[in-house]
């Protein structure tokens, strides 16, 4: 209880994270490249929304984060699947030296992936992660994903690695109430600690979000904003609070996130600017009735296909 009240004092004092994804190369240390996701294409009701081009190299990772320090910004998201971990922690180590930060300023999480999960070596994982990340420890170390056959197996094997004290807090990811339903059959230990999912106004699951919430699991919301597909850019009632806040409509959406008090949003970008504006969702509030308007927003709307990455999900 004592690190999940740690995890949840960095979501009420930093809610916003910062998403260091890389998914089709590992970057070399301090050697240029640049990378266009251009076969990633959203589909929407037949409307394509292409994915955000991420540009990165050692230099440019390293004035993103410098820049999301300086936002504000305390916690980086990665994961051994997305393969740069090792350049995550080159940069983060510079990047504490030119902010003068320490290490336990910032939150770092890792996952471990579906092939790690099948290796079945996960004490020897985290210590992978350690060495890749250039650190002591980890702050919360999420299983990726409910991989069939393994999943119940590797949970145990993350509760041991966390007694141990590599990592300050455990969890999950893309878990849905039948996947926690038969983890936590078995009694375990500790409860995982989070659940990063895919949670957004046009996904509010709420049957899974009340069961998480029932057994104290911190919901960690990736894609919050939900690419602005046009179901949320052309929504009148977004653009209505938007006009009534002087806000963005990503800050909107940000503001209902952080303001349901129990959920991280993770957002994935590299640009400085969003940082700022990301940050500056703390000045104002909802009422109640325009939360509930968001929630009615709702089409359990997913773009994220578990199968791709999960097969047997």
């Amino acid at each position: 209880m004592r690190l999940l009240s740690i995890l949840l004092s960095f979501s009420l004092l930093l809610p916003l994270t910062f998403s260091c994804q890389r998914k089709n190369q590992v970057m070399n240390e301090r050697k240029p490249v640049t990378e266009e996701l251009s076969g990633e294409v959203l589909h929407f009701d037949g409307v394509q929304v292409p994915s955000p081009v991420l540009l990165s190299s050692y230099g440019e990772l390293l004035l993103v984060m410098e820049a999301g320090f300086s936002a504000g910004l305390r916690a980086i998201d990665t994961a051994r699947d997305y393969g740069n971990e090792p350049v995550v922690g080159d940069v983060l180590s510079e990047a504490l030296k030119r902010t003068g930060l320490r290490r336990e300023d910032v939150f770092v999480t890792t996952k471990i992936g579906n092939s790690q999960q099948r290796q079945g070596d996960i004490e020897e994982e985290i210590n992978i992660s350690l060495r890749n990340l250039k650190t002591d420890y980890v702050d919360l170390w999420l299983m990726h994903w409910p991989y069939p056959g393994c999943f119940e197996q590797t949970w145990d094997k993350m509760m041991k690695v966390y007694q141990e004290g590599k990592v300050r807090a455990i969890g999950v990811a893309n878990y849905d109430v039948r996947h926690f339903e038969q983890l936590l059959a078995g009694n375990p230990a500790v409860v995982p600690m989070v659940n990063q999912m895919e949670y957004h106004p046009l996904r509010t699951a709420r049957h899974l979000k009340e069961y998480m919430d029932d057994n104290g699991i911190v919901t960690q919301a990736y894609a919050p904003l939900c690419r602005l597909v046009p179901p949320l850019k052309e929504s009148p009632i977004l653009n209505e609070l938007a006009h009534k806040y002087r806000k963005s409509i990503g800050q909107i959406i940000l503001r209902w996130h952080v303001q349901q008090g129990n959920v991280m949003p993770v957002f994935k970008s590299y640009n400085p600017k969003r940082f700022v504006e990301n940050v500056d969702v703390l000045d104002f509030e909802l009422t109640e009735d325009e939360m509930n308007s968001i929630y009615s927003l709702n089409q359990n709307y997913k773009y994220h296909i578990e199968s791709i990455n999960c097969p047997g999900y």
